[in-house]
C-alpha cells in the first residue's frame, strides 16, 4: 500500500537494504520497489526464509489485513531480527496478539514485538506515518528513546538570567 511505499523510500534515504514481500506480485515487484535489493512473491508464513535476516535486520509488517498481519507477525517473530513492528491500530493489535498467543507464542515473545509502531506525532498521510515509523526504527538502532530534544524551561530560564546580569554589566559573555 501507500505507506509500504512511503517507508521504502525514507528507509533508502536512511542507507537500510531493503526486501519486500507480498504474496501478489502485483505488490512485490522491482517495478514498484526499485530502491529494493530484493522483492519476493511468496506466502507470509514462508517468505522470510528466503531472505537474510539477522540480529541487525528490521522487520516492519504493513499488510493488506488481519489474517495476514497474524501470519506475517508469527512468522517475523521466528527470525532473528532485533525489530518486529507491526502496523495498526490498538484495538487491531490486540487481535494480532491474542492470536499470537493462542498460536503459542509466550508473554515476553509478544512483548518484544512492537505495535502499533512508530513516534506519536499525530501522522495522518502515509508519508508522515512512514516517518514516524522510521523515526522509531532508527531511535531503537540507535538506542534513543524518542523524546523531544527541546531545552528545559530551567535551562532557558537560566540562559535568560545570564543575560539580564551581562545586560548588567555584572557578568562577562560566556562566564558560568
Amino acid at each position: 500500500g501507500h505507506v509500504s511505499k512511503a517507508i521504502s523510500r525514507i528507509a533508502e534515504t536512511l542507507g537500510f537494504r531493503i526486501f519486500v514481500i507480498d504474496d501478489r506480485e502485483e505488490f512485490s515487484n522491482p517495478d514498484r520497489f526499485p530502491e529494493a535489493e530484493e522483492t519476493v512473491v511468496a506466502d507470509y508464513g514462508s517468505a522470510f526464509e528466503k531472505l537474510p535476516i539477522g540480529t541487525n535486520s528490521f522487520v516492519v509488517i504493513a499488510t493488506r489485513g488481519h489474517r495476514y498481519d497474524a501470519s506475517a507477525t508469527a512468522a517475523a517473530m521466528r527470525t532473528p531480527a532485533s525489530y518486529v513492528g507491526l502496523l495498526g491500530s490498538r484495538r487491531k493489535t490486540i487481535l494480532i496478539f491474542e492470536e499470537l498467543f493462542a498460536q503459542g507464542f509466550t508473554m515476553e515473545q509478544v512483548q518484544s514485538v512492537r505495535s502499533p509502531i512508530g513516534l506519536n506525532i499525530s501522522a495522518r498521510t502515509p508519508e508522515e506515518i512512514a516517518l514516524s515509523i522510521m523515526a522509531e526504527v532508527v531511535g531503537f538502532r540507535l538506542g534513543g528513546d524518542g523524546g523531544t530534544l527541546k531545552l528545559d524551561n530551567r535551562l532557558i530560564e537560566k540562559a535568560a538570567e545570564k543575560a539580564e546580569r551581562r545586560l548588567a554589566g555584572a557578568e562577562p559573555v560566556g562566564a558560568d
